[in-house]
């Protein structure tokens, strides 16, 4: 009995993908946070030639402009990382107050909710973030009110489902019956239910909204010179490339480091919380996992038994 909770015990533990996505998000924070409070170098002054390669003062070389890379580079990661958690958020509450109105009241209101829900989710992320923008203006306020408007619908269809399955559940009926207020049924004994869905689409969600908007930076529509950001860098050193490519690479792997940590870290809340399922087959000993047979042995094995002690 006791290894048989020791074992469940240890099913229940995250794998390597939560730890490294939080390892790789952790990392970037740190360091982020600590370049902008105490930076090597002013990141708006010029510290020295105009692309130049790593050196002792500038570990990453300089920009066009004389700015060392590093101090501007961490500046950036910084940016990305609060841009895509700010509005993954934003949009997360804004959608789950829309997915547990739907589900919990269902009917006519649900019906009109998702309507317009699959609507919006029919149009392009990017694209409405870029409309969104150019009415309300650039920089990293309107961009993350912008992508939490963007992403608020499919937040919205990830709660409603679970939320249409508890409210049928004999906890949340017997709350109901006693008599308490569905607004406080809904906080109490739904939602607390529906965190781990919730948590899995807000990390899926920050990482589209890492890409988003480096897009949206490099087009010009997200955030503004002078402040750092990985797109814009990407779409102002393109024409370096050739004399100094680190200028290109390095905000890239931010990009793609960023996107693929809160990926890594969706995917091990995921794996954490899937059902585990017996194999179909074995690739060990033959009969080992049939009723009725001895582990280890075959047919095969029984008949020349038989033969040697007749």
């Amino acid at each position: 009995m006791a290894k048989a909770v020791k074992g469940r015990a240890r099913r229940r533990r995250l794998g390597p993908s939560f730890w490294s996505g939080a390892g790789i998000l952790l990392a970037i924070l740190v360091l982020s946070t600590w370049m902008s409070l105490w930076p090597l170098h002013d990141p708006l002054g010029s510290v020295g030639k105009a692309l130049s390669g790593p050196s002792l003062q500038s570990p990453l070389g300089t920009d066009n402009l004389g700015r060392d890379t590093f101090t501007r580079l961490a500046l950036a990661a910084r940016t990305s990382l609060l841009i895509s958690g700010a509005a993954a958020l934003l949009g997360a509450a804004i959608g789950t107050v829309i997915g547990l109105i739907a589900g919990y009241v269902g009917g006519w209101v649900d019906s009109i909710i998702m309507r317009i829900v699959d609507a919006m989710l029919a149009l392009p992320a990017i694209l409405v973030a870029l409309v969104v923008g150019v009415v309300i203006g650039n920089g990293p306020g309107p961009l993350i009110f912008a992508l939490g408007l963007v992403f608020a619908p499919g937040f919205a269809r990830v709660m409603r489902a679970p939320v249409i399955a508890l409210r049928e559940r004999d906890f949340v009926l017997a709350a109901r019956l006693s008599g308490v207020h569905g607004r406080r049924v809904v906080i109490e004994h739904i939602l607390p239910n529906v965190l781990t869905p919730l948590f899995v689409q807000f990390a899926s969600v920050a990482s589209q909204v890492v890409l988003i908007e480096a897009a949206l930076s490099y087009l010009g529509q997200g955030v503004q010179a002078p402040q750092p950001s990985a797109g814009r860098m990407i779409s102002e050193f393109t024409r370096f490339m050739q004399l100094q490519p680190l200028l290109i690479i390095l905000p890239s792997l931010i990009i793609v480091l960023l996107s693929s940590a809160w990926n890594l870290l969706a995917d091990g809340v995921q794996d954490y919380l899937a059902p585990r399922r017996e194999p179909a087959f074995s690739l060990g000993r033959r009969g080992a996992d049939r009723p009725g047979r001895t582990p280890g042995k075959t047919p095969l094995h029984s008949e020349e038994a038989e033969k040697r002690r007749s």
